[in-house]
């Protein structure tokens, strides 16, 4: 079992022409199969370490070995681009887009999966199969996440998009409700105000992210405070289902002015336009920032080492707050296939049926509750009603981060297809799922915090979600790469990157920074980028 990690592109691309070559083995009637795989996965962080348990499990029970390489954060499309030019692809390959797909680098796996041969993906597809095919008819990468949830979603944490804000000002304030974006930040000055320094650091009111690759934490938060789901760029008319970019918008521009509004003011952090991913989560791992605008998994690094910290009242609660008071909020949705993205087998890999045949055999329950639960008796026990919980030191070895890398698979297992829901015994497919877990987890402060406002967990914070539009969500809508409306989504992207740091930083400048910005928006074709965004969301309307 071998296990690396490429830490650079340059040195990416030197190793691109010599990726391990793939091991075989025979079978009694002396066919060919594949048993060792090199693996490319997107992201990094929280590597299996040499003497990782589960790979270790994998390959005596199963025989299967890796050569894992990882995508250093905001290179993931140069390393691609690597591969493409050179045609050398790893056998297996986390897709976050289409363009592997379109280059034709990976095969079809819809020939390989049937209800007799491959029973568990079948049923993990057969909700989704419509939604899961490329445009081609054929599907070629087995999603991660947004499969409906088998049985019912009992999960008690949150890891979507919202304001947060820190318990501790939440707190001092008396555990008001706040809907509202003026609610929001009046509380955050109010508290800054009193609290001009954390731990010897000067407080930061709002935090925001703008870093390369996550340009859309400032982008879209005017749309959820306007009561729309998560669209991406457009927003999509609720009865005719027509998309309009809202990057000019009056909402938009009312969002705008207010962190205008809050950066005169001292509230909003003056580095934060040119600091790194790191430096963010570094700052929210201070414990200095009171509250952003992001998603929980995004940020959630910063929140771990609050947690191994005790710092719980500096972490966040996640607020699904709007311009006003009778705007619904539409944050929490219902599960949603990231079509095109997850694991996919390339042109190289000698045996694609071989892979298809290993996560086949991961998709059973056993295996899942090994990925997802850990080792019966050591990580996790059973009690006489056939519960599953952890005792009190596995709570406590587990939350250790440095306790992951030798005894979980946590970045292949989150491309991987998987069981999100029950077990068909009626466990939750993870800890942090279980009730009991929850409950059990829960520090004395976060057990006071919740009794305060009567809530159970933290997405009872949120909306219950509605129904999602047969199209949804319009994000992932292709584009086509080098199309005029691709160039016009990414002009838009460039175009608020340059312009909303100026705009927020004008002062009394606003009106004429957002007047420079609109104007250069209306000389980009965003014409062909909505009508390429309507065609797509007519099209799912019809096939879907």
């Amino acid at each position: 079992m071998r296990v690396k990690q490429i830490i650079s592109i340059a040195l990416a691309a030197s190793l691109a022409a010599g990726l391990t070559a793939c091991k075989s083995s025979q079978q009694a009637d002396g066919t060919a199969t594949q048993n060792h795989f090199s693996v490319f996965l997107l992201g990094s962080g929280s590597e299996p370490t040499e003497d990782n348990k589960i790979l270790k499990k994998i390959e005596d029970e199963l025989g299967y070995t890796y050569d894992f390489e990882y995508a250093m954060s905001g290179h993931e499309d140069e390393r691609i681009g690597v591969m493409m030019s050179s045609g050398d692809y790893p056998d297996i390959v986390q897709l976050g887009d289409d363009k592997l797909i379109q280059a034709g680098a990976v095969v079809p796996l819809d020939e390989y999966i049937s209800k007799e041969e491959t029973p568990n993906l079948y049923e993990f597809l057969e909700p989704i199969d419509k939604k899961a095919r490329y445009t081609d008819g054929h599907i070629y990468a087995l999603p991660g996440y947004g499969r409906p949830v088998y049985g019912e979603d009992e999960t008690g944490d949150y890891w979507g998009p919202a304001f947060w804000i820190q318990k501790r000002v939440l707190e001092e304030a008396g555990y008001p409700e706040v809907k509202t974006l003026d609610q929001y930040f009046d509380l955050i000055e109010k508290y800054r105000e009193a609290h001009p320094d954390t731990n010897g650091i000067s407080t930061i009111g709002y935090e925001i992210l703008a870093a390369p690759g996550y340009e859309w934490v400032l982008t879209t938060a005017p749309n959820y405070l306007d009561g729309n789901p998560n669209d991406g760029d457009v927003v999509v008319d609720k009865e005719t289902y027509k998309a309009k970019i809202y990057a000019n918008s009056d909402f938009a521009k009312r969002y705008f002015k207010k962190l205008n509004e809050e950066y005169a003011n001292g509230i909003i952090d003056p580095e934060c336009f040119t600091q790194s991913k790191d430096q963010y989560t570094s700052k929210i791992a201070s414990g200095r920032v009171l509250g952003m605008f992001d998603q929980h998994w995004v940020f959630q690094p910063g929140e771990t080492s609050l947690s191994a910290q005790k710092m719980y009242e500096y972490q966040y609660v996640p607020l699904p707050i709007t311009f006003e008071e009778n705007i619904d909020p539409w944050y929490r949705v219902e599960e949603q296939l990231n079509i095109n993205q997850g694991l996919a087998v390339s042109v190289n890999c000698e045996h694609p049926e071989e892979v298809v045949k290993m996560l086949e055999t991961f998709m059973s329950e056993d295996w899942q509750k090994i990925f997802q639960w850990g080792i019966e008796g050591e990580d996790y026990m059973v009690n006489d009603e056939g519960r599953f919980y952890r005792t009190p030191e596995q709570r406590v070895e587990q939350d250790d981060q440095m306790w992951a890398p030798a005894n979980k698979i946590t970045l292949f297992y989150d491309a991987m297809p998987k069981r999100t829901g029950l077990y068909t015994d009626g466990n939750s497919t993870s800890p942090g799922m279980q009730p009991e877990e929850f409950e059990a987890t829960l520090n004395d402060y976060d057990k006071a915090f919740l009794a305060a406002y009567g809530k159970n967990n933290w997405a009872d914070f949120l909306n219950e979600p509605p129904t999602n539009p047969k199209y949804f969500p319009a994000w992932n809508i292709d584009l086509i790469d080098t199309s005029e409306a691709d160039y016009a989504n990414q002009k838009l992207t460039d175009l608020s990157v340059k312009h909303l740091p100026e705009i927020i930083m004008s002062g009394d400048g606003f009106e004429k920074t957002w007047k420079s910005y609109c104007d250069e928006i209306d000389t980009i074709n965003i014409a062909a980028y909505e009508e390429r965004m309507n065609e797509q969301i007519q099209w799912r309307l019809e096939n879907w």
